[in-house]
């Protein structure tokens, strides 16, 4: 392949060999006359001495395969920050909502596009269809044209927009664009406000409607346009009472987000001249359980939590119990975990056995956090029942990990290991003792990564939470008294992370005598990444082939 390489390259190179040898001699440049200096407007400044900042010393680059344990994701504190993202978004807060949902999104592991999260959000906060799809239609006559007249939307240059939108379906009746431009027209005279405006968009919609049947249209149009529009005319005293009965009768169904999001924001600044009567008009925002007012609701659950008291309480748990989104009882229980006192704390336990997966599932997360020694009691009593819900029993185990663990309870979870009966949950408590580490959890894991009756995955695991800490003499026996692959390899890893020279003499031991060439080759990996003197003599013993 290399061969095949140099003789291209040399072929290619003859031709321009060729066509040099061939080109006449460039005459020689003349020299030019020196232009003569320009004279100084302004003495020129003394030149100061620049020193250079010193430049760190380079690092060395270490490249470490091993592959980390990673925890379960929590799904459950992924769609709340997610929830939060969307409600600060539809409080006009787009750019803070889309941080937020970044975060969340990382967390998660995925890729998040901000240009057209953020559209979306946008568009959602105030109504359906109000920002206009991106271009689709390249080959399209009309694409450019709709560029344009989306660019002069997005900047709120409206009349310009509607007389672009407009210019479509004339030029281009055929277009792709075209069922589009005339709501887009329709929703820029909207947005414009005029008397005479809000009657020619009702127009142009029944125009719309007339010339293009469904299914016409990219975008998505909010049904409730002709509704606001007819209502603003309605309240001018200029509607037509047919026209305004249609528009009712036609959007009846439909929800004015773009109404509830100005509800909210008036919400948010009673807050700040009056607070009092903005927290009494939150709880009764909150009795409400229509779908449209979910956002509007959202903001008053955010105000009355803001206040962490006996009423708050109350508040918080009648929303968990019975309000119609599922979002807003999770998003309530979430905040009954901050919450004080014992009436907050028995409404979680209450909700942790709840029907609802979603509100136990976020029940049982607040609880973990709680500091309260009741809450422990509860997850504890919830991790030994062997028959609630797996996934329940792997958060309630949450509560027991790292700074939030004590020595009984690191004693607890050795004793319930022996009577877990689901492999995540015994997998679960595991990395919890893991955690928690000390002398005795060591011991335990180590013992527990001997047992051949346990599974392969629970005995590394349990290695791989012991073995970077333990004494090599106990490693090296471990490894001489195992005989499964993959707890060897783990062992080998544990010694290529160890300092100590006995380490090192054990790799070179595997290295030169295993009978297992791919142990050998791990071994032989982990004392390329060592500066031990051995390490390049048995590089050439064995690719002499010199027998150990």
């Amino acid at each position: 392949m290399r061969f095949t390489r140099h003789c291209s390259a040399l072929l290619l190179a003859l031709p321009m060999a060729g066509l040099s040898a061939q080109r006449p001699p460039r005459p020689p440049r003349q020299p030019q006359p020196a232009t003569p200096p320009i004279p100084a407007m302004e003495p020129a400044l003394p030149s100061l001495p620049i020193t250079p900042a010193p430049r760190p010393p380079a690092r060395p680059m270490r490249f470490d395969f091993t592959i980390p344990e990673i925890d379960p994701i929590d799904l459950d504190e992924i769609r709340a920050s997610a929830s939060q993202a969307l409600a600060i978004a539809q409080s006009g807060m787009a750019e803070a909502g889309m941080a937020t949902a970044a975060i969340a999104a990382a967390r998660a592991g995925m890729n998040l596009d901000l240009s057209r999260s953020m559209e979306l959000l946008s568009s959602r906060a105030g109504g359906r269809g109000e920002m206009p799809p991106r271009a689709w239609a390249a080959q399209d006559p009309a694409d450019s044209l709709w560029r344009t007249a989306r660019e002069a939307f997005s900047r709120g240059d409206y009349r310009r927009a509607a007389a672009l939108f407009k210019s479509i379906p004339q030029r281009q009746a055929a277009s792709a664009y075209a069922a589009d431009a005339l709501y887009y027209e329709a929703f820029s005279l909207y947005r414009i406000g005029g008397t005479a405006e809000l009657q020619e968009a009702l127009a142009v919609l029944d125009a719309r409607k007339a010339k293009y049947p469904a299914g016409r249209s990219r975008s998505d149009p909010d049904p409730a346009l002709p509704l606001r529009i007819a209502g603003v005319l309605a309240s001018r005293g200029l509607g037509d009472r047919e026209l305004v009965r249609r528009a009712l009768s036609e959007g009846s169904n439909a929800c004015d987000a773009e109404e509830q999001s100005v509800r909210g924001e008036a919400l948010r600044a009673l807050r700040q001249t009056d607070p009092d009567a903005a927290l009494q008009l939150a709880r009764k925002i909150l009795g409400r359980k229509d779908e449209c007012s979910v956002p509007l609701r959202r903001s008053a659950l955010w105000l009355v939590a803001s206040k962490p008291d006996a009423a708050a309480v109350s508040t918080l748990a009648s929303v968990a119990r019975s309000d119609a989104s599922t979002e807003l009882r999770a998003e309530a229980t979430s905040f009954l975990g901050r919450m004080p006192g014992d009436d907050a704390l028995a409404t979680l336990e209450e909700l942790a056995r709840s029907d609802d997966a979603r509100v136990q599932h976020t029940a049982v997360r607040a609880l973990t956090r709680h500091p309260s020694p009741r809450a422990r009691q509860a997850m504890r009593a919830l991790v030994e029942k062997n028959g609630s819900p797996e996934e329940l029993r792997l958060a309630a185990l949450s509560a027991f990990e790292g700074e939030h663990a004590n020595t009984e309870d690191a004693s607890w979870l050795r004793t319930l290991y022996g009577t877990a009966d689901n492999a995540r949950v015994k997998a679960a408590i595991v990395s919890a003792v893991g955690r928690i580490g000390g002398e005795a959890n060591d011991q335990w894991l180590l013992g527990l990564s001997k047992n051949e009756d346990e599974s392969i995955d629970v005995r590394l695991r349990a290695l791989r939470r012991v073995a970077r800490g333990v004494e090599i003499a106990a490693l090296t026996r471990f490894y001489d008294g195992v005989a499964a692959r993959p707890l060897r390899e783990e062992i080998i890893g544990a010694l290529g992370s160890r300092t100590e020279p006995e380490a090192a003499g054990k790799l070179v031991d595997i290295a030169r005598s295993s009978t297992d060439p791919q142990l050998r080759r791990a071994a032989i990996n982990q004392l390329s990444r060592k500066k031990d003197p051995r390490t390049t003599q048995l590089l050439l013993e064995i690719i002499d082939g010199k027998k150990p």
